[in-house]
């Protein structure tokens, strides 16, 4: 997909030989899923593999199925990062459609199908970790997600604000990540108007774009609408490595998800440790994992709290709370150490289920979680 490896890793990837490509995800996953089973099977059966750790639905749905009806006994780990049945049904149709709603249910079977079956789920935050176990789940472990090691580093912002033409007394309100239909930007957009007609010198910046459907239309369509294209840069996708400095260009981080869609509802949203590690205040809407760490956060709903946050930004430059050391229990590389202790703890059938909290550095029995 990207041509070059962007990691350095020990992994062995295996292609899959006779792929039918298809750039729609939802038909390519169909027209290829009796190749993925077979070969994901070969290659479990030729490499004498221990431990089988699946995400995505179809599969390993199919996997799962073919060696239950071969009687192998290989120890299966689901990785449940998001809801999948709301954001595998969203790439295909709008979820409050009939079409939608079927889609959905389907990949809702799926997904619990799989969670039941599984010898241990793991998920990145504690709404999915409740999900998974009220659904049947026999293990849940949270490993939460982590922060690439060059988010440590603080940055002042001002390379990048002057790149982007901000005065130093302009108020910056920004975003990063996929502009997607988990997203709820109406709220935002109308306080940044609001903002502006009360002569506030407030700027909207988005640094992403749309992955598959049409929603950034209709955020482009509100800019319009609201009055505030002139005061909007809208960046796209930038190298991952220049992100904190662009975050640290900011005034304001948002994470605008929508609470009453299924796949913010569920989200453990990297950007929170993201803007943080930058210093920078973040507003946010009351998902699970956003309450939870409510203490560092704005928490917004509706263009009034966004407005609110603005004006006290407007006063002054708040910085979030220093949490450099929480920050660096999160790096990628402990969380792929928790990952590799719980694929070691999986060989002997999964009797200690230990892992440490990187919130409050204490020790907890995540068998409960």
């Amino acid at each position: 997909m990207y041509g070059e490896p962007k990691l350095s890793t020990r992994c062995i990837i295996h292609e899959i030989p006779h792929e039918v490509k298809i750039r729609i995800a939802a038909a390519y996953y169909l027209a290829n899923a009796a190749q993925h089973a077979a070969e994901i099977y070969r290659i479990i059966k030729t490499e004498s593999i221990d431990v089988v750790v699946a995400g995505n639905l179809l599969p390993p749905l199919l996997y799962y199925l073919l060696a239950k009806l071969q009687e192998k006994k290989i120890p299966l780990i689901f990785d449940l990062q998001d809801y999948y049945p709301t954001s595998a049904a969203g790439y295909i149709a709008d979820v409050s459609t009939t079409i939608g709603t079927s889609i959905k249910g389907l990949f809702e079977g799926v997904t619990q199908y799989i969670i039941r079956h599984a010898d241990m789920v793991t998920t990145p935050g504690v709404a999915l970790a409740i999900y998974a176990r009220e659904v049947g789940a026999r293990k849940v472990v949270i490993v939460p997600n982590g922060v690439s090691e060059h988010f440590l580093q603080r940055h002042d912002g001002g390379e990048i604000r002057r790149k982007l033409g901000y005065h130093d007394n302009d108020i910056v309100i920004g975003y990063v990540g996929s502009i997607e239909f988990w997203l709820d930007m109406e709220p935002l957009i109308k306080a940044v108007a609001r903002a502006q007609k009360e002569q506030l010198p407030v700027k909207l910046l988005l640094i992403g774009k749309h992955l598959q459907t049409k929603y950034s239309k209709q955020v482009e369509k509100m800019i319009r609408q609201y009055g505030i294209a002139h005061n909007t840069a809208w960046l796209h996708f930038v190298p991952h490595e220049q992100i904190p400095k662009y975050i640290a260009a900011m005034n304001l981080a948002t994470i605008p998800f929508d609470i009453y869609n299924p796949t913010a509802y569920y989200a453990a949203p990297n950007k929170l440790w993201e803007y943080l590690s930058q210093g920078v205040p973040v507003a946010a809407t009351p998902i699970p994992e956003i309450v939870a760490y409510r203490h560092l956060v704005h928490v917004v709903k509706t263009a009034e709290d966004y407005y609110v946050t603005i004006m006290k930004v407007s006063k002054s430059w708040p910085r979030a709370p220093d949490i450099h050391q929480v920050l660096q229990e999160r790096t990628w590389t402990k969380i792929a150490e928790k990952m590799k202790q719980l694929i070691t703890i999986s060989k002997g059938r999964f009797n200690i289920y230990l892992s440490k909290s990187p919130a409050t550095g204490t020790s907890a029995d995540r068998n409960a979680q």
